[in-house]
């Protein structure tokens, strides 16, 4: 091994430890996971992200260094921040959250979070796991407590939501109130979000301009951005006259997720669309998901099978050098706009009766998993 592959893999270690202690970070500092909360195990870490162990130890040690979480022998780390005491005099701003995903939510919340504080409030946060049952009893909290306004991701969006009697409460009582990534159906609040349609529509088109035809799809059935992501799939795949075919079309769901992406689940999958010369795929990863299963069945990106994604995640161990084609996800400026526009509102008693969605340009990030076939 070269001096430069040496110092290659130093440096992606160090980045593979820098983004595991940001993540870490961000959902402690956040209160996501409370003080005295027991923090993930070092195996479970390892398994989330695919590190070593070492370079669990070493994010988990700064993490001690700094105060921010707790080792304690035979018992397991635990969280050794309060920040409801750092936050207690400042007026409250709602976050809820369906996920914390380790590649969207540092940026996400670095973003509300820039533009928050710069205006002196503090941030509420509490994750849903995409159970509506636990959206209702955060959204019943904050009807006894008070906030100045409240930012949400829904919980299985892509369905009508149950909680309506809590949403028209919080419009009653004018909270002001806007939606991020998602929002219902059933609902009438403003939401900043990506234009997940078009971004499918583009991904598809490129695939079929790089002469695809036989092309298959991995998506999510219970959010609303995989609902939008098929919806802009097969009306690409109409306007250029391309055939659909139910069987190459795979769904899951929150619930289902850890079976769906196994390898059994996985190899269901691909028994499906084995014919597929091209795959879009729900974001990247589960992208990263499907590129270990084919290299464990010797089959290769692009060579074998073009790939297309979602969330540009800037995911570390790229797989054999693919880089994924994927539609860009603003992460930071989606946060920040979503909190600069929730601040207008909170500034605008009629906010009720004004426009503050945004939605953001499509843009691709350019890879290399994608290969140019003959008809």
């Amino acid at each position: 091994m070269g001096k430069a592959e040496v110092m290659s893999n130093m440096d992606q270690e160090c980045l593979k430890y820098q983004k595991l202690y940001n993540w870490a970070h961000t959902l402690i500092t956040s209160g996501v996971i409370k003080n005295m909360d027991k923090f993930p195990s070092e195996p479970s870490l390892q398994k989330k992200f695919g590190y070593s162990r070492q370079t669990v130890r070493t994010a988990l040690q700064k993490l001690e260094e700094e105060g921010l979480v707790t080792r304690v022998r035979g018992s397991g780390t635990y969280v050794s921040y309060d920040c409801s005491k750092v936050n207690e005099e400042r007026p409250q701003v709602g976050l809820l959250l369906s996920y914390y995903s380790d590649y969207l939510f540092p940026r996400v919340y670095d973003g509300i979070e820039s533009c928050l504080t710069e205006k002196g409030y503090a941030i509420e946060v509490a994750v849903t796991k995409n159970r509506l049952n636990d959206e209702a009893i955060y959204l019943e909290g904050i009807l006894k407590g008070d906030v100045s306004g409240l930012i949400i991701e829904g919980s299985r969006s892509a369905f009508p939501n149950p909680n309506i009697r809590l949403y028209k409460e919080i419009k009653r009582r004018n909270i002001p109130t806007l939606f991020i990534h998602n929002h219902y159906e059933n609902m009438v609040f403003d939401s900043v979000e990506m234009s997940d349609e078009k971004c499918s529509y583009e991904l598809t088109k490129l695939l079929i301009e790089n002469g695809h035809r036989r092309i298959g799809g991995i998506f999510k059935y219970d959010d609303m951005q995989g609902i939008e992501r098929y919806k802009g799939f097969i009306q690409c795949l109409s306007d250029y006259g391309v055939k659909f075919d139910d069987d190459y079309i795979r769904w899951y769901s929150t619930k289902d997720m850890e079976e769906k992406l196994s390898k059994k689940g996985l190899l269901r999958m691909y028994r499906r669309t084995k014919d597929c010369t091209a795959m879009i795929v729900y974001n990247d990863e589960v992208a990263n998901y499907y590129m270990d299963f084919l290299e464990e069945r010797g089959l290769h990106v692009p060579e074998d099978v073009s790939l297309v994604s979602f969330d540009d995640a800037e995911l570390l161990d790229a797989n054999n050098g693919v880089q994924l084609v994927s539609a860009i996800h603003p992460k930071y400026q989606l946060g920040r706009i979503t909190a600069k526009n929730l601040l207008r509102m909170m500034e605008d008693e009629k906010w009720q009766e004004k426009n503050y969605s945004y939605r953001f340009p499509v843009k691709i990030k350019e890879g290399n998993s994608v290969q140019k076939i003959g008809r």
